[in-house]
């Protein structure tokens, strides 16, 4: 009897819950089969591509794929060469969801990968992805980001893992208004990496921040809800807003892009969505048409490895 097909993905442990709630609301016809340790199975409606899965949006996936076959893990070894001959893969990443560690295959491939997924001690699953550039390397339990030792916030692994999966094309010197920037961990980062900032918020700055980068920062200490055009005239051009303040994210987004629209050169937005503020899986569809609507044509979405209680918004306007 042919096997029927499957989904699989790999999420963080903590918002499987959401996860199954967005699958069933965006793609109803594929029915939950499994889930454990931030891994998940569906059995598919119909056959899907490699690609065709990849361009499926499922926000709190980290990895999405083909599922091969489950087992002991001998089984599973055994399947492995003939899923790169019949995939023509060309490397194999093994994700151990019990220990919280991985084992990368080759990072720089792009095209269809193999992975090998330890789910709990004697079950292993096989899959089969679409790798491309800024996916995230095996499940480690830490971010992927390594941390400078002076970044004062885990918000700099935040904003790192942000840069890793959207790639957004900022210039050399560019200038990010980074809203809810205290202790500093987001601007450290932006600043090492040899951008200007201009921070907003009504806490302090740490020392770590001032010490290490005495140029290309300026600070506004003010509210958000207060921040205006006029705050910013004589300032350097905003190129780029980062946002991340504890605060519901209709309301906030409708604000920043009123903002944004005033900003002549602003081109584009990084805003966390705390998950614990009011937030439903209803408003995923309301904030993307909410940025369609002023002109953003660029709308991603995705969870951050470090960071389970939010999700990441990406959105800018395509060439």
């Amino acid at each position: 009897m042919k096997r029927e097909p499957e989904l699989y993905l790999i999420s963080l442990i903590h918002i499987l819950g959401q996860l199954k709630e967005e699958v069933q609301t965006y793609y109803p016809n594929w029915n939950f089969n499994q889930g454990a340790r931030g891994f998940v199975t569906y059995r598919l409606d119909r056959e899907y591509g490699l690609q065709e899965i990849y361009e499926k949006t499922i926000t709190f996936s980290l990895v999405k794929g083909i599922l091969i076959e489950k087992g002991e893990k001998s089984y599973i070894e055994s399947l492995i060469p003939e899923t790169q001959k019949k995939y023509n893969t060309h490397t194999i990443h093994r994700w151990d969801l019990v220990e919280e560690t991985g084992e990368m295959g080759d990072r720089k491939t792009r095209g269809p990968v193999i992975d090998v997924i330890r789910i709990d001690s004697e079950s292993y699953a096989l899959g089969v992805r679409q790798q491309v550039r800024g996916d995230f390397a095996p499940y480690t339990g830490l971010s992927p980001i390594p941390r400078e030792e002076r970044a004062p916030s885990l918000a700099y692994h935040k904003i790192g893992e942000a840069f890793k999966r959207f790639r957004p094309l900022v210039g050399h010197e560019e200038v990010f208004l980074d809203i809810g920037c205290s202790p500093g961990g987001s601007a450290y980062f932006l600043l090492k990496n040899g951008f200007r900032v201009i921070g907003v918020d009504t806490e302090p700055l740490s020392e770590e921040v001032k010490e290490d980068f005495p140029e290309g920062f300026l600070f506004l200490n003010t509210n958000y809800t207060n921040l205006k055009t006029k705050h910013l005239r004589g300032l350097p051009p905003v190129n780029w807003i980062v946002f991340d303040v504890d605060t519901a994210s209709k309301a906030a987004l409708a604000s920043l892009l009123k903002l944004m629209n005033k900003l002549d050169e602003c081109v584009g937005l990084i805003m966390t969505v705390k998950l614990e503020l009011g937030f439903n899986i209803h408003d995923i569809r309301e904030l993307e048409e909410m940025a369609k609507d002023n002109g953003y044509s660029e709308i991603r979405k995705s969870i951050l490895p470090s960071h389970d209680k939010e999700f990441c918004l990406f959105i800018t306007k395509a060439d």
